[in-house]
């Protein structure tokens, strides 16, 4: 994963994330993948600690339907585009993001981006899904039962057991210096 600062607006671009076969297989098996992205905003200090500025999240879902037999790819802004095999998904999620953070103020600032890729069960992909399209009403309200929750909790943990692959890749920029005016 790379982050490159292009006209002072971030740009990250991550590659070969399916490269090695294992979450294609998941895929294929059922398990859809959820990409959460998180790309930080910091100020350089002379001191030990730098400073956070702010923050920008996004995700991204892909999947495989079995029943066209082709990958779906929905992300955070609602779209959704389908690929007949895993090259042409992998392309796409190789496609690099801009994202409108732009530091404010005198100083030098960096960006660091954290990606985590992981494998959703049913619930987790249609409580994402739900979210991806701006419903949120079930996590605001409480409308959810406990019950429900506890199951939800079940279902992760047994995932996270079962041992299915997880992937964490972390990105810095370069420090740029902002002076001001700019």
């Amino acid at each position: 994963m790379t982050v490159i600062i292009q006209s002072g607006v971030p740009r990250i671009q991550a590659t070969g994330l399916l490269a090695d076969g294992r979450f294609v297989g998941l895929m294929r098996s059922g398990f859809p993948l959820r990409l959460h992205y998180r790309l930080e905003l910091w100020r350089s200090r002379s001191g030990w600690f730098d400073q956070f500025v702010s923050d920008w999240s996004w995700d991204a879902v892909a999947r495989h339907d079995p029943l066209a037999d082709d990958f779906v790819l929905l992300r955070s802004s609602g779209t959704v585009t389908r690929y007949g095999t895993p090259d042409d998904l992998e392309r796409a999620l190789e496609i690099p993001y801009r994202v409108n953070l732009k530091p404010k103020g005198t100083g030098n600032f960096y960006f660091v981006c954290h990606l985590e890729v992981t494998t959703l069960n049913d619930t987790d992909l249609e409580e994402l899904t739900r979210w991806l399209k701006g419903d949120v009403s079930p996590a605001v309200s409480g409308g959810g039962n406990v019950g429900g929750a506890l199951a939800r909790g079940a279902q992760r943990l047994l995932v996270r057991i079962a041992g299915l692959p997880r992937l964490t890749l972390e990105a810095r920029s370069e420090t740029v210096a902002r002076a001001e005016g700019n």
